[in-house]
C-alpha cells in the first residue's frame, strides 16, 4: 500500500471514529489515537520523512490536506459535545420566573422634575467638581479664612502631593459653581446675562440624624441680568414649589438673614392653606437660604456689579423630596432598605 493510500484510509478512518464519538471521553480517545504524541499521523509523518524528495513534492500537499481534516473533525466532535450538554430539555409546563421591576429613586425622580422646570424657566443645567478649591468654594464667595461663617460648614480637607495643606476640599455647597461661573465671565468666555441651575452631591462633617447627613444633594440657582429685584426671586421659588410639591396653595414667606454671598440674604419658608392638620405643610417649614448676589462676589468673578445684578439660592434636595412625600427621616436617601425606596420611586 502506497503512501497517498495510507493517508487516505487515515482520514476515513478518523473522520468516522470522530463522528461516531458521543462522550467527551470518547472524542479525546480518538483525538490521542490519531493527533496523540504516539498517534497514527505522527508514524506517517516519520515514513513521509524517509521517503524521497520527489515523493514529498507528490505528497505534501496531500498529508496536510489529511492533517487539517482531522484537526477540523476534532473540533467538531467538541463542539458537538457542547451543543448537547448546552441544549437540555425545556419543561415549557414550569411558570415563568418572577420579574421584579426597578424603579426611580426619590431624589433622582425630585431631581429630574427640579430641572425640567428650570429649563422651562431658560435655565442651563450645569455642574462642577465635587473636589473644589477652597478659592472657588470659599474665597471667591466672600468668605475669607478668617470668616466666622466657615465654622458653620465643618469641611472634609484633602491633602496630595503638589497641592498646599488644605487647599483642597470635598465641595461644602453648590455655590463653589457660582465661583466658577463668574470666572468664566473675567476670562471672556461667557458674557451676561444667563440663568444656572446646579444639582448635586455636597458634603459636611455632621452628625446624621433623622434631619442632617454628611452626603446631601442641593440645588442652586443664579440669575445675573439687569434690574433683577428679589421679586423676581420670589416668583421663581414660587414656579419650583408649586411645580414640585404640585399644589398650588403654596405660601412662601422671606424672613431676613445672613449669608456672606448674598445682599441681602434670606431664609425661605413655605406652607400650604389648605394641609391636613398636623401634616409638614401645615405649619411653616424653613426651606431654603437667598438673597441678592453680592457685588463682591460678582467683582471677584469679574462682572460688573454697576451693570449687572441678580439673585441666588440654595435648597436641599433631601428637605423638598422630604416634604413632597411626607417623609420624616433623611437617612432614607441613602440607606438601603429597599422597601422603602420602593413606596416613592415611579417605575423605569
Amino acid at each position: 500500500m502506497s503512501l497517498s493510500d495510507d493517508l487516505a484510509h487515515l482520514q476515513q478512518d478518523a473522520l468516522a471514529q470522530f463522528a461516531a464519538a458521543r462522550t467527551s471521553e470518547a472524542v479525546e480517545a480518538v483525538r490521542i489515537a490519531f493527533l496523540g504524541r504516539n498517534g497514527r499521523i505522527k508514524e506517517l509523518q516519520k515514513a513521509f520523512g524517509q521517503a524521497s524528495a520527489e515523493e514529498k513534492r507528490a505528497l505534501g500537499a496531500l498529508f496536510n490536506q489529511c492533517l487539517e481534516s482531522v484537526k477540523q473533525a476534532h473540533q467538531n466532535a467538541q463542539l458537538g459535545l457542547a451543543g448537547a450538554e448546552v441544549d437540555e430539555p425545556i419543561d415549557l409546563t414550569l411558570p415563568s420566573g418572577a420579574r421584579h421591576l426597578g424603579s426611580v429613586h426619590p431624589l433622582s425622580q425630585v431631581a429630574r422634575e427640579v430641572e425640567e422646570v428650570f429649563t422651562s424657566m431658560g435655565y442651563t443645567v450645569i455642574d462642577g467638581p465635587h473636589i473644589e478649591q477652597d478659592e472657588y468654594n470659599f474665597g471667591r464667595l466672600n468668605i475669607p479664612a478668617d470668616h466666622p461663617a466657615r465654622d458653620a460648614q465643618d469641611t472634609f480637607w484633602l491633602t496630595s502631593q503638589g497641592w498646599r495643606d488644605g487647599d483642597r476640599l470635598l465641595r461644602t455647597h453648590t455655590s463653589a459653581v457660582q465661583s466658577r461661573t463668574y470666572r468664566l465671565v473675567g476670562e471672556g468666555t461667557l458674557t451676561p446675562p444667563f440663568r444656572r441651575v446646579v444639582v448635586g452631591k455636597v458634603f459636611r462633617y455632621e452628625a446624621v440624624d433623622a434631619t442632617h447627613d454628611n452626603t446631601f444633594t442641593q440645588v442652586e440657582g443664579f440669575v445675573v441680568d439687569k434690574e433683577i429685584t428679589v421679586a423676581h426671586l420670589v416668583g421663581t421659588i414660587r414656579t419650583l414649589l408649586t411645580a414640585v410639591l404640585k399644589r398650588d396653595d403654596v405660601e412662601v414667606r422671606l424672613r431676613p438673614s445672613f449669608f456672606p454671598f448674598v445682599e441681602p440674604g434670606f431664609e425661605v419658608d413655605v406652607r400650604s392653606t389648605s394641609a391636613e392638620p398636623g401634616s409638614r405643610l401645615s405649619r411653616w417649614v424653613e426651606l431654603l437660604g437667598c438673597g441678592m448676589i453680592h457685588p463682591r462676589v460678582l467683582e471677584q468673578g469679574g462682572v460688573d456689579p454697576s451693570r449687572w445684578q441678580g439673585f441666588a439660592f440654595g435648597l436641599g434636595l433631601e428637605r423638598l423630596a422630604m416634604i413632597r412625600h411626607d417623609i420624616t427621616d433623611i437617612r432614607l436617601f441613602n440607606g438601603a432598605d429597599l422597601r422603602s425606596l420602593h413606596q416613592f420611586g415611579t417605575g423605569a
